[in-house]
């Protein structure tokens, strides 16, 4: 066995904490702490639908992918525009009891609980709600919703009884 100059040995040390570095600067970001708190494929990027998972929205999907919805293990449904991943769901109704990553939301299910847990997660974007009739969701529907600075949104909705029903995150706008 050799034992390593010291340069050499700093210089691995170095570029190992560089790396780790560089991950954090990413997820300092806060738009890609939320994109990656919903799952690993990253939106804005040109992506595989089937890489993702199981298309959950029929046999077949359409030339620009709009109506195709992609769920992956984890039960995040993902939404394609044309080739780039654009938007991430997760049914909160749907998921039950299990700890919902997205958003650092955890275990928590009420309108309180939820939102101060996007709070802590997102401390830097600032949150703001629309009561039943003003959110434009439906009957008794609330809303909770943040902006990126660059230009993606999340959305949290939350039935009549106050509970979380889902949470999305969108990279940019489509019309």
């Amino acid at each position: 066995m050799k034992i390593m100059p010291a340069a050499l040995t700093l210089a691995l040390f170095a570029s190992a904490f560089a790396s780790s570095a560089h991950a954090d600067e990413r997820l300092a970001d806060p738009f890609d702490r939320a994109d990656a708190s919903f799952s690993r494929y990253p939106l804005n990027l040109p992506s595989t639908p089937q890489a993702i998972g199981r298309l959950t929205n029929g046999d077949s999907c359409d030339d620009d992918g709009l109506a195709c919805e992609w769920e992956d293990p984890d039960g995040v449904v993902h939404i394609f525009a044309g080739d780039i991943l654009a938007i991430k769901i997760v049914d909160a109704k749907a998921l039950g009891a299990r700890d919902i990553a997205a958003l650092g939301i955890g275990p928590a299910r009420t309108r309180s609980a939820v939102l101060a847990k996007v709070r802590a997660f997102l401390p830097e974007i600032p949150v703001d709600c629309l009561e039943p009739g003003k959110a434009g969701q439906g009957n008794g529907i609330a809303s909770c919703e943040g902006s990126f600075a660059n230009g993606g949104w999340f959305k949290l909705l939350f039935g009549p009884d106050s509970r979380l029903m889902s949470a999305r995150i969108d990279a940019f706008q489509i019309d």
